[in-house]
C-alpha cells in the first residue's frame, strides 16, 4: 500500500501542544550543564538529552490522558529539548538539527515559530533540500502560498535536476489541497521521472480539481505498471463515483476486494454502490460474507438505512444478534430503523424503552428520545427530557446543546443562552459546546461573540471542521486575514474533504484573494455536491461574473432565485446589473 510521506513533526508533540495557547504550565528545571567533555562528547551528551525528552513525551502521550497537567509536562519536555538542540547547533551545526528543532513546534499554534527556525536554517544551509521543503511546507500551512512557491522555485532553479524535490513538494501541496500548484510542480518533471508515485500524485491533484476523466487516464497508466496498486484502484473507483458511473465504480471496488477480501471498508463501499444500483440483495450478501465484527455490522446497518433500505438494515442487525446478547446499540439501531427508515417515531420510542437507566448506553438513548419527542411536536416532554439529561449527566455537553436548541426553537433565546453558559461553565473543554454557543450568539445578532466562541472551539479542538469553516468563511466574507482564512478552510477540508459547503468556502476565499481560476474550479465542485443551496449558486454567479462568464452568471443567479434565496432583491439586482 502506498503511504504518503508527509513533512510533519512528531504527532505526540502536536497532540498536546495544539492547546498550548490556552494553558499555563510549570516552569521546568534549568538543564544541567554538560560535564567536562571534549566538544564531540558534549555534542553527543546534549543530543542524548534531546532524544530523552522526545521519548518522555511519546511515553506521556501513550499512557496519560490529554489534560492541563499533561500539557504542562509536555511544554516542559519541549523547552528542555529545545535548549539541548540549541547547544548541539552551537557546537556542531547541521541542517537536520534545524529540522529536528522545527519539528518540536510543528502544530497549528506554533507553526510560525517552526517557520522562523527553518528560515534560520535555510540562511545557514541554503542548498539543503529537506530544509527548503520543510520551510515551503510551513509557509503553506500559514497560508503564505506565494512565499512558499518562491522558496521552492529558488531551490529548483539552483538544482533543476532534483526531481525528488518536485515530487515531495507536490505531495505537500496535495495534502494542503493546493492542487493547481501541485500539478504545476509535477509538469516540470521529465517523462522518465514520472514514476508511479508521481503519477498517483498527479491523479490526486486532478481529482481535487474536479478533472475526473483526466485523473482516470493518469490512473490507468499507474495500474498498467501495477494492476494491484490498492491506492490507485481506490482513487479510480472514486473518480467513477464522482462521474456517477456506478457500474464502473462497482467493478473497480470488486477488483480491490478480490485482492484483499479482509478490507471491510471496501466491502462496505461495494455494498453502498450496489444499493445505488438498486441491488439490495447483492449488497446484503456482501455484508453476510464479510466480517461479523460489531463495528462493521453497525456501520453496514447505517449504510442500508441511509440509502433507504430499512428491511435489509434489520437483516444486518439480526446478524449482530447472532453473536450473543444484544446491547443498547442493538436497540438504538432498531429505533433508528423504525424512525428514519419507516417514519414511525412512536415505535422508535417504544424500542428505546428496552434500554434501562443503569445501562451504559442510556445517555445516548435519552438523547435520541429527546429528538424523537421533538419530531413528534411534544415540545414540553422533549424539554423535560433534556433537563433530565442535564441533571443526570452534568458532564455531557450534548444535553446542554439539546435543551438550548429546544429553547431557541421556541424563540426563548435568553434562556437558551443561559443553559449554554451553564454548560460552558461545567464542561469548558468541549469544543462542540463552544461552536454551538457561537451559532446561538449569531442567531441573537452578536457576531463578535459568535466569532470569539468559534476561536474558543478551535482552541479546544484544532480539528473542529465546522468551527474552522465558519471562521474561515467569515474572514473571507469580510475580506480580511485572507491568508489565515485559507489555512482555516483547508484545515476544515482535511477533516471532511467532500463537504460541498466547505468547498464553497474554499472557493469564496480564493475569490476574495483574486485567485479566480481556483475559485472557479472549487465553486463548480461545490454546486455538483450541493446542487440545491441558493447561496452556493449566488457565489457561483459572483465568481462567473468576475471571470467575464456573463451567461453562466445569469443562469446561476436565476437558480439562486428558483431555490428561494433569502434575499431575492439582492439577486434580482445582480441580474439587472448583468
Amino acid at each position: 500500500m502506498r503511504i504518503a510521506v508527509r513533512l510533519l513533526g512528531p504527532a505526540a508533540l502536536a497532540a498536546l501542544l495544539l492547546l498550548s495557547g490556552c494553558a499555563g504550565h510549570r516552569t521546568p528545571q534549568p538543564m544541567a550543564q554538560g560535564p567536562a567533555l571534549s566538544p564531540e562528547g558534549r555534542v553527543q551528551y546534549y543530543y542524548l538529552i534531546y532524544q530523552d525528552q522526545i521519548l518522555r513525551l511519546q511515553r506521556l502521550t501513550r499512557t496519560q490522558p490529554l489534560n492541563q497537567e499533561t500539557l504542562a509536562q509536555a511544554l516542559g519536555f519541549q523547552k528542555t529539548a529545545v535548549e539541548a538542540l540549541n547547544k548541539v547547533i552551537e557546537l556542531s551545526p547541521a541542517p537536520e538539527l534545524y529540522v529536528d528543532k522545527a519539528n518540536l513546534f510543528w502544530n497549528n499554534d506554533q507553526i510560525g515559530t517552526a517557520r522562523g527556525i527553518l528560515e534560520e536554517g535555510v540562511q545557514r544551509f541554503p542548498d539543503d533540500r529537506a530544509l527548503n521543503l520543510y520551510l515551503a511546507n510551513a509557509l503553506l500551512m500559514e497560508g503564505k502560498t506565494d512565499r512558499a512557491a518562491q522558496v521552492f522555485d529558488s531551490y529548483v532553479e539552483r538544482f533543476p535536476k532534483d526531481d525528488q524535490a518536485r515530487v515531495q513538494y507536490a505531495l505537500v501541496l496535495v495534502d494542503l489541497h493546493e492542487y493547481a500548484r501541485a500539478l504545476d510542480a509535477l509538469k516540470a518533471l521529465p517523462p522518465k521521472s514520472l514514476d508511479a508515485e508521481a503519477r498517483f500524485l498527479q491523479a490526486q491533484a486532478q481529482s481535487g480539481l474536479g478533472q475526473h476523466r483526466q485523473a482516470l487516464r493518469t490512473l490507468r497508466g499507474v495500474l498498467a505498471a501495477d494492476p494491484e496498486d490498492i491506492d490507485a484502484l481506490g482513487l479510480m473507483a472514486y473518480q467513477y463515483e464522482m462521474l456517477k458511473d456506478y457500474a464502473a465504480a462497482e467493478k473497480t471496488y470488486a477488483r480491490l476486494l478480490a485482492i484483499d477480501e479482509s478490507r471491510d471498508e471496501v466491502r462496505l463501499r461495494l455494498a453502498t454502490l450496489n444499493l445505488k444500483l438498486n441491488r439490495p440483495d447483492r449488497a446484503l450478501a456482501l455484508i453476510r460474507d464479510g466480517s461479523r465484527e460489531r463495528g462493521v455490522l453497525l456501520e453496514a446497518a447505517e449504510v442500508f438505512l441511509r440509502e433507504g433500505f430499512p428491511a435489509q438494515a434489520s437483516a444486518v442487525l439480526e446478524l449482530l444478534a447472532e453473536n450473543g446478547p444484544v446491547s443498547a446499540e442493538f436497540y438504538l439501531y432498531q429505533a433508528m430503523i423504525a424512525f428514519e427508515g419507516r417514519g414511525d417515531a412512536e415505535k422508535a420510542l417504544k424500542v428505546l424503552e428496552n434500554i434501562q437507566e443503569t445501562d451504559p448506553g442510556y445517555p445516548q438513548a435519552l438523547q435520541f428520545r429527546i429528538q424523537l419527542l421533538a419530531a413528534l411536536k411534544r415540545h414540553n416532554e422533549a424539554l423535560e427530557a433534556a433537563a433530565e439529561g442535564v441533571r443526570r449527566y452534568p458532564g455531557l455537553a450534548r444535553f446542554y446543546i439539546l435543551e438550548a436548541g429546544l429553547l431557541a426553537e421556541s424563540k426563548e433565546l435568553p434562556k437558551a443562552r443561559e443553559i449554554m453558559e451553564q454548560g460552558l461553565a461545567r464542561v469548558p473543554g468541549d469544543a462542540d459546546l463552544h461552536y454551538r454557543y457561537g451559532l446561538l450568539l449569531r442567531e441573537m445578532g452578536d457576531e463578535t461573540g459568535a466569532l470569539s466562541a468559534m476561536e474558543q472551539a478551535i482552541a479546544k479542538n484544532p480539528e473542529h471542521a465546522e468551527a474552522l469553516n465558519y471562521l474561515g468563511y467569515t474572514l473571507a466574507d469580510e475580506s480580511r486575514e485572507l491568508d489565515r482564512a485559507l489555512v482555516l478552510v483547508q484545515s476544515a477540508l482535511r477533516q471532511d474533504p467532500e463537504n460541498g459547503f466547505m468547498i464553497d468556502s474554499l472557493a469564496w476565499v480564493y475569490f476574495r484573494m483574486g485567485r479566480l481560476d481556483e475559485a472557479w474550479t472549487q465553486i463548480r465542485r461545490a454546486v455538483s455536491l450541493v446542487p440545491d443551496d441558493p447561496e452556493l449558486w449566488n457565489h457561483y454567479g459572483d465568481i462567473a461574473k468576475a471571470m467575464g462568464k456573463t451567461n453562466e452568471a445569469r443562469q446561476a443567479y436565476t437558480k439562486a432565485l428558483k431555490k428561494k434565496h433569502k434575499d431575492p432583491e439582492l439577486i434580482q439586482g445582480k441580474l439587472r446589473g448583468l
